[in-house]
């Protein structure tokens, strides 16, 4: 017995089952974590407390229009329905910078910029939440919160940026 685990051959098939479990374990939390149910939208969730005739129903998000007149050669695109996202009580809006022609800018990383510099000079401010990554772009007002939840790594990924209530868990830099 000591002879067999002493051989290479048993030691690579032992690391070989070990690292096949870890992926196969890997795995199944993504699936899991892909397979949960998505956030619902704020309508769908009256309904649903409304139905149960229980809980708080979720507050509207800010619309896009707090953010203003966009940037000169760009626009703010967001749908009133499906571009609102709601978890318990709080709802946000999820808005794209787009071209004024309605196509993707060529670097979103430049069009958050520029929707950063424009606000920053209307008094919006940096912000720092509490656990959030040190990369990430956080704008407030004091009664909202912008954050950039773009893929710059993606050429093909529109700049976006998440709206909502800024409520009191931000904190200045």
């Amino acid at each position: 017995m000591m002879a067999l685990l002493r051989s290479r051959r048993t030691m690579f098939v032992l690391v070989g089952l070990v690292v096949v479990g870890l992926v196969v374990s890997a795995a199944i939390g993504l699936f899991n974590a892909i397979g949960t149910a998505p956030v619902t939208a704020p309508q769908q969730e009256q309904q649903q407390n409304g139905d149960r005739g229980t809980g708080q129903a979720p507050a509207a998000p800010p619309d896009a229009g707090v953010l203003g007149q966009a940037p000169p050669g760009l626009a703010y695109v967001s749908d009133p329905e499906a571009d609102v996202y709601c978890e318990g009580t709080e709802c946000v809006r999820l808005v794209m910078v787009m071209t004024e022609d309605g196509e993707l800018p060529e670097d979103s990383r430049a069009s958050v910029e520029a929707v950063a510099d424009q606000l920053t000079a209307r008094g919006w401010e940096e912000q720092r939440p509490q656990g959030a990554p040190a990369d990430q772009l956080f704008l407030s007002d004091g009664e909202h919160i912008l954050a950039d939840t773009s893929s710059h790594d993606d050429p093909e990924s529109a700049a976006m940026l998440m709206l909502g209530d800024a409520g009191g868990d931000t904190t200045s830099p």
